[in-house]
């Protein structure tokens, strides 16, 4: 009704009674953990924020998008109540016209994709053999040596990708043997998935693909420092790889299954 006023009078007071009901729509959405729609009511305030200001333009297509948006994020809700699952990635079309009528270049379908991060590998069919905190340092530096030598061979030597995929999996492979607890070893499980994608062409090796491999890279660096955290932007990335993968392998079906990645596209 207030955009409507606004359409009417061209009063920005009208933009900002606007902006107010949305954040509080943002706010109860985050309440009971809608996260993906909240990242499509978030960019609405942004783009109502930046109109109210003047600093983006609050014309007919401006207002076309934010009555859209509102328009769906209403319908997501009926479905939801309906009883249709929870599945954001549905108003990612949504979201882009969003961008684009901030003047954002790009998004990623990862923003709306929130699968559960509480779960976790299943158990491993025996211990491992007990290593140092100094053994595990130094397995971890030399495995990453590998992993930078596959990646580039895999970026680099076409006539050489194949192995390179292969030293890979190998580094991660072991990475992941290496760590002691589901939490830790979880990450890693999920990326070799991920790496069993690109090797059977479940995915094509594109420059998000390619990008991604990059920051598991820095990733081990990470673990190299000293740090076992992974942030949840790159857990939920890597999953959402998986998650569009025909389920080409058994570590791509194994992750999938574990993490119910099916439901969520």
């Amino acid at each position: 009704e207030a955009l409507r006023e606004y359409a009417a009078s061209g009063d920005a007071t009208h933009l900002k009674f606007c902006r107010t009901h949305v954040h509080q729509v943002h706010g109860a959405l985050a309440m009971v953990g809608l996260d993906g729609v909240t990242q499509v009511t978030e960019s609405v305030e942004a783009l109502l924020e930046g109109a109210e200001e003047g600093r983006l333009h609050a014309g007919a297509p401006t207002q076309a998008a934010i009555g859209a948006a509102t328009a769906a994020i209403r319908q997501y809700l009926d479905d939801l109540v309906a009883g249709e699952p929870n599945q954001p990635l549905r108003l990612l079309p949504i979201y882009q016209s969003l961008a684009k009528a901030r003047g954002v270049d790009k998004v990623r379908a990862t923003d709306l994709f929130f699968p559960d991060l509480s779960q976790r590998p299943p158990r491993r069919a025996a211990a491992g053999v007990p290593r140092s905190a100094a053994e595990v340092d130094a397995l971890i530096k030399a495995e990453r040596a590998r992993f930078q030598r596959g990646l580039l061979a895999w970026l680099k030597k076409p006539d050489l990708a194949e192995q390179g995929l292969e030293d890979m999996r190998t580094a991660l492979r072991t990475i992941e043997a290496s760590q002691d607890s589901p939490a830790t070893r979880a990450f890693w499980w999920v990326s070799l998935g991920f790496l069993e994608s690109l090797a059977d062409r479940g995915i094509a090796a594109e420059f998000e693909a390619r990008q991604l491999c990059a920051r598991i890279d820095l990733q081990i660096r990470r673990v190299c420092e000293g740090s076992a955290k992974v942030a949840d932007r790159l857990r939920r990335e890597v999953l959402y790889f998986v998650a569009i993968c025909a389920p080409v392998g058994p570590q791509v079906q194994a992750v999938q299954r574990a993490f119910r990645l099916s439901g969520l596209i």
